[in-house]
């Protein structure tokens, strides 16, 4: 904040010193809306409006001028659009040449396919009625644009041995959010959560986030960006985040928030979408408040080669419309430097131009010349003026060019050497702009070496003393203030709750208004169910424990958020936590009326049918609010496959590269039960796998994954409790039923959920005499229920039973402790996954290193998928592991 302080006083001062203070503003309008506007084109037109023929011509402007418009560094445009043919038929010169400078100019605009004439009639205005750029924050932002080049000549000169990926020629891109960042505070807004790649990262954090110098250099060195107390193995420098407050100059501030990134292009855009979301909920503004003031924004900044072949990127904008996702509308920024790693333009995409996917959804789509400061301004107010007119998207496409290849080490013209034959005639944006000035008068002659030197004097300051920095702590503020690190004990944590409230929950949670017209088959199969269990304390399943758990959790005060393919009712007709009036189609979350002063609330979203940007979304929202149980839940376990990069760059280890903690639950539906290769695997070993539990020594809290395949309903509803209660946030992923949801083996009693229970990581066998056991089976989840019916099949007495509920942190102290019981007996690891699945590779190496103990397998073999698609072959393996389990005894 101080650098920030430092920052604005030092611009103050040189616009003080550069800009000539006896020079009369240009006249223009100053419109409603803030800023001064040239409205004089628009009045043309408006007089043209009773001529058929002109108003033929002007609607084909606005329906085709963006396909001529002159917004590429290369020339690009299209001369065979239905404009063409109007042109011909028209001999109004005057008319056409004020139509080509407002849709043929720096900015063309993709607007007719909206279906509503008042958006189009909004969108024209802003073309019609051009907002006229102020000379102070011209000069403002050439100097940002002079410091962002300087930086990285300042970077490549002095690391050359490192990779950068500046983004010279791309400078619109920063002067696109200078100038939005300061439209924010007069549009209501007063908070960004921002998206970025690699490309022109680290000029956007240092001079526009004010990533302190030290900071940066200090990762140049080698050396970590967090406080020695916050825990990390940090990320490359093209990955840094960054979160301030800034005061604009404009009046007002706006904290800005720029996400970390993978080097997965797109990735991040979903999780900043659900980020805002979370926002959006605890500022009170829209979609939850019905108020759009004060409420968040996205700015998601793409490359275009990302942008049109990422598939998340539809799947972002197939989630901006819908109930449970939007954010009220993304700015969308798209750095098109016309190529991508090596790709030529034809090579990215099949549509006109990078941004075209905003017509698949009727949001508009502005190409705009990224050398060309003033179609930059008026790009960045219609961004803000339709996102807060709308509250809907809006993409800009800004055209601009990569000076150097991939990185500055990277030669471009292998592959592309017409293209950088004109880069080499290209001027870039601020030297035009600062040409313009000082031609004007603006600023003196030597404004480029004033701006430069200053900065030279800090960077050159830094550079000397950053190896003595210590950064501050950036983590566990606002929202995390209560939050820490997770400690290096394996703790048991208190999650019982008051018996009473939980009967309570039980039967507030079908209760229903007056009139309601629930389908008649709940009834029996849930109603009256679950009325049966809080009155008799027995019987309690899946679902009953899964809404014991959402429903107390409500009562103490945190908000639950459940989302993923048919959640509201349960892939497997299981949970109904909202019910349909069948007459009208309203919903009703009966959880959410547990008493009448209740605040928190219980999120049950049906999701598109989409992975990768859903869970994405989910990781973001848990990010912001660490008060907020978040879940996604797949309607198949193997259904997380498709959001495999999300749980690999950001869940698994997003606390572990950026000290950034998140609780998101992942349910994934897991179990053998004949049903084939697809829809019975949630690939358990590969999130073991992802962990970074030890394999010689004990696991303690601070693991960067837990996984769980827990038994009983008691145990879930410990598990999601428990989730809450501790001072820091892991994520879960839990290997959910499918066939025990409605087991009558699989339930449990009202006391296991009361005052003083808790989860047990290890659930040892009462139902044996040590002495009597000769073997024990050591098995995890579903599998248990099918080794112990066939032990009551045998009347086998002599095989004792362990359930590993937790797998990660491995519970080496509570299994230990049973195994202590049996020390003659054998010791098999049984599984009803192939050998070269499930847990098996996982817990093998940790009982022999850490306990001392010597496993035998019992389980199929070893298999190409993850199960076989033949139910005759499923019944005969499912026979031989059982037969290897219970061989001393058969």
């Amino acid at each position: 904040m101080l650098r920030h302080l430092y920052h604005r006083e030092r611009i103050a001062r040189t616009l003080t010193r550069c800009v000539s203070t006896n020079r009369t503003q240009t006249p223009a309008e100053k419109g409603k809306r803030g800023y001064q506007s040239d409205s004089a084109p628009q009045k043309l037109l408006n007089e043209h409006l009773q001529d058929k023929e002109a108003e033929e011509l002007i609607k084909g402007y606005r329906s085709w001028g963006y396909r001529h418009a002159a917004t590429s560094p290369f020339g690009h445009s299209d001369q065979t659009s239905p404009l063409t043919e109007i042109l011909s038929n028209s001999d109004d010169s005057k008319l056409r040449k004020v139509l080509d400078g407002l849709y043929c100019g720096g900015i063309g605009v993709q607007f007719m396919h909206i279906p509503d004439t008042d958006k189009q009639n909004f969108i024209s205005d802003l073309m019609e009625n051009r907002p006229v750029l102020s000379e102070e924050e011209l000069v403002r932002v050439t100097q940002t644009l002079i410091r962002c080049e300087n930086l990285d000549n300042f970077l490549a000169n002095k690391y050359s041995n490192l990779k950068q990926y500046g983004g010279q020629g791309a400078e619109g891109t920063v002067a696109f959010c200078e100038l939005l960042f300061n439209l924010c505070p007069r549009n209501k807004v007063e908070d960004v959560v921002i998206a970025i790649a690699h490309r022109g990262r680290i000029s956007l954090l240092t001079e526009l986030l004010q990533l302190p110098y030290l900071r940066l250099l200090k990762k140049y060195g080698g050396d970590r960006e967090f406080h020695p107390d916050e825990r990390s193995i940090g990320d490359v420098l093209s990955h840094l985040w960054q979160s301030a407050d800034l005061e604009q100059p404009s009046g007002g501030n706006v904290h800005l928030s720029l996400l970390p990134n993978p080097s997965h292009l797109e990735v991040a855009n979903s999780v900043a979408l659900g980020k805002v979301r979370a926002k959006q909920r605890l500022k009170k503004s829209a979609p939850y408040y019905g108020d759009s003031r004060n409420s968040p924004l996205a700015l998601l900044i793409h490359g275009d080669a990302a942008f049109s072949g990422q598939g998340v990127s539809m799947e972002n904008a197939m989630m901006s419309k819908l109930d449970g996702y939007s954010s009220n509308g993304s700015v969308h920024l798209i750095t098109n430097n016309l190529i991508g790693f090596t790709a030529q333009q034809g090579a990215q995409c099949s549509s006109f131009t990078a941004g075209d996917i905003g017509r698949m959804y009727d949001v508009p789509v502005l190409s705009v010349d990224g050398l060309d400061i003033h179609s930059i301004y008026q790009a960045a107010v219609m961004a803000i003026e339709w996102r807060t007119r709308y509250q809907e998207d809006i993409i800009i496409d800004l055209q601009c060019y990569r000076l150097h290849g991939h990185n500055q080490h990277d030669e471009p013209r292998f592959t592309n050497p017409l293209m950088y034959n004109i880069i080499d005639q290209l001027k870039p944006l601020q030297d035009r702009i600062v040409s313009d000035l000082v031609k004007d008068q603006v600023v003196p002659e030597d404004f480029v070496k004033t701006v430069e030197a200053e900065q030279n004097a800090e960077l050159s300051s830094a550079h000397k003393t950053c190896a003595d920095y210590t950064p501050p702590r950036m983590c566990f503020t606002g929202n995390w203030d209560q939050m820490t690190q997770a400690g290096s004990d394996l703790t048991t944590w208190q999650t019982g709750y008051n018996l009473e409230d939980l009967r309570c929950v039980g039967v507030k949670s079908t209760e229903l208004p007056e009139g309601f017209q629930h389908h008649p088959t709940l009834n029996r199969a849930h109603i009256n169910k679950r009325a049966k269990m809080m009155e008799t304390g027995e019987g309690i399943d899946w679902a009953m424990g899964e809404a014991l758990a959402f429903g107390s959790l409500l009562l103490q005060g945190y908000n639950v958020r459940l989302s993923g393919e048919d959640v509201s009712r349960g892939t497997f007709s299981n949970r109904h936590v909202t019910m349909y009036d069948q007459n009208t189609g309203d919903p009703y979350t009966s959880l959410n009326h547990l008493h009448t002063e209740q605040t928190t609330k219980l999120e049950a979203i049906d999701s598109l049918l989409s992975e990768e940007g859903v869970v994405g979304f989910e990781y973001g929202y848990s990010l912001e609010d660490p008060n907020s149980l978040v879940l996604w839940e797949a309607q198949f376990g193997d259904f997380f496959n498709p959001a495999q990069v999300i749980f690999d760059q950001f869940v698994v280890s997003g606390e572990a590269k950026w000290v950034l903690q998140s609780g998101l639950v992942s349910l994934l539906p897991h179990g053998y039960d004949g049903n084939g290769p697809d829809h019975t695997s949630a690939r358990l070993e590969r999130w073991l796998q992802l962990s970074d539990s030890k394999e010689c020594t004990a696991d303690t809290d601070d693991v960067n994954v837990q996984v769980a395949n827990c038994t009983t309903p008691a145990q879930y509803f410990h598990l999601l409790r428990r989730q809450m209660v501790r001072p820091f946030r892991k994520p879960l992923v839990l290997m959910s039923p499918k066939a025990l949801l409605r087991s009558p083996d699989a339930v449990s009693q009202i006391a296991e959920f009361g005052p003083g229970s808790t989860f047990q990581r290890v659930i040892g066998d009462s139902a044996v005499h040590n002495n009597d056991v000769k073997r024990v089976l050591i098995c995890s989840g579903k599998h248990y229920y099918t080794l112990r019916n066939k032990r009551n099949e045998l009347k086998d007495k002599s095989t004792a039973i362990i359930r590993v509920e937790e797998l990660c942190p491995f519970p080496s102290s509570e299994l230990q402790q049973e195994l202590n019981k049996y020390p003659d007996a054998g010791k098999f690891w049984a599984q009803e996954e192939s050998r070269n699945s499930g847990a098996w590779s996982f817990v093998n190496p940790r009982v022999k290193n850490i306990l001392g103990h010597e496993l035998e397998y019992a389980g199929r073999s070893e298999c190409a998928a993850a199960a076989v698609g033949v139910s005759k072959v499923h019944a005969v393996e499912v026979k031989e592991i059982l037969n290897q389990a219970f061989s001393h005894v058969l």
